[in-house]
């Protein structure tokens, strides 16, 4: 018995350690307005879990493919969600919009 409670708890610890790569404010599945530092906007909704994020932007639009905690990347874009400059978002190597956050 105290096995089968020392796994269940092990679960639980590592169900915690697991971090969202999705901002903060982007419910899965609806769409979320950013603004952007250099005064730029684009759109993004999160699949449920997390494994892609849809984004329109000036260029276009694409769904992005996690790659790492925090990186999706598809069609030329490349979606940041963690790091010291928030959310940036990049297209065909050139940052789009950055130092981006969720619009209240």
């Amino acid at each position: 018995m105290k096995l089968v409670l020392a796994s269940v708890a092990l679960l639980g610890l590592a169900g915690c350690a697991v971090t969202s790569a999705v901002p903060a404010g982007m419910p899965s599945g609806k769409f979320v307005s950013f603004t952007c530092a250099d005064g730029k906007t684009f759109s993004a909704r999160a699949a449920d879990g997390g494994a892609s994020v849809r984004v329109r932007g000036h260029h276009g639009a694409a769904e992005l493919d996690r790659k790492a905690d925090g990186v999706y990347e598809g069609d030329g874009y490349r979606l940041v969600t963690q790091g010291s400059d928030a959310v940036t978002l990049i297209h065909n190597g050139k940052a789009e919009a950055r130092h981006c956050r969720a619009a209240a």
